[in-house]
């Protein structure tokens, strides 16, 4: 399904308890009508700010606004239950699921100690030690392993949910199908992967362009062949690529659609279940 603009009153909640997307104080902001502030930088330096909280340390978009809670709710954590976040830099819902007594792993291969290359300072780069630093400052424990997924040394078939929000569009389909398919081997029986992908308007089937700054309008439908997963959740009309998919049905709900202030960008939101 597409993110729409009318958030459920939960989701409007669950982002005010926890600052989502972009940590309290912007939260505050947007509730003023006014634009939010994302410095992550600056949250770093004082991560225990309660102005901040689990959402200030990493770029948002503006999509993330559905994205944080509704794939709260979908995963549907319980205490004990592993989880796999998949490329989630220092995203707090990694913090949140913790919090929450989940055993959390975050696989993500931009991890590393030292980054001699210059970056926008709207952007954090994700490292162990600051990882870390956001462990302490949240009374957490989540495992950061600096690896492609499909790479990972963990267990097959160990983890109740994987989540992956927003990393597929970034990958070419071959990839996408590697990362969806180990994510397949490492789940439980039972287990959900709960999967967000972006889908740009300015990219075919929408736009004229093949790829942009961000990455491709991704196969979803392929993707959800390639993963040999069931799918529980998600209009599969409003899924790119699916035999169902229908454009005119997405043309004519665009008034209703999220699409973000910042980009011309939709969010796709779908569950996938492995058989038992």
């Amino acid at each position: 399904m597409l993110a729409r603009k009318d958030l459920p009153a939960e989701f409007a909640a669950w982002n005010e308890k926890w600052g989502a997307p972009y940590g309290h104080r912007s939260a505050r902001l947007l509730a003023e009508g006014k634009r939010p502030q994302q410095r992550p930088l600056e949250a770093l330096a004082d991560p225990a700010n309660p102005e901040y909280g689990p959402f200030a340390f990493q770029y948002a978009s503006g999509t993330r606004v559905h994205e944080y809670p509704w794939a709260f709710a979908a995963a549907e954590f319980t205490p004990g239950m592993r989880v796999l976040d998949v490329g989630s830099g220092l995203s707090g819902l990694q913090f949140v699921a913790a919090l929450e007594g989940c055993s959390v792993v975050n696989v993500d291969p931009s991890a590393r100690e030292d980054y001699n290359v210059w970056t926008d300072p709207g952007y954090l780069p994700l490292s162990p030690r600051e990882h870390q630093l956001l462990n302490t400052t949240f009374g957490t424990d989540v495992e950061l392993v600096a690896a492609r997924l499909q790479d990972a040394d963990l267990e097959p078939e160990s983890f109740d949910r994987v989540l992956c929000l927003s990393v597929l569009e970034h990958v070419d389909l071959a990839e996408g199908a590697d990362i969806v398919r180990a994510s397949t081997r490492l789940l439980k029986p039972g287990g959900k992967l709960v999967l967000t992908v972006d889908a740009f308007l300015d990219l075919r089937p929408f736009g004229v362009l093949e790829k942009n700054m961000w990455g491709i309008n991704q196969d979803v439908g392929a993707l959800i062949e390639a993963s040999g997963l069931e799918l529980e959740t998600g209009d599969p009309r409003e899924l790119l690529g699916t035999p169902e998919f229908d454009f005119e049905h997405v043309v004519k709900s665009l008034p209703e659609v999220l699409v973000s202030a910042m980009y011309p960008v939709m969010s796709q939101s779908l569950v996938l279940r492995k058989p038992v």
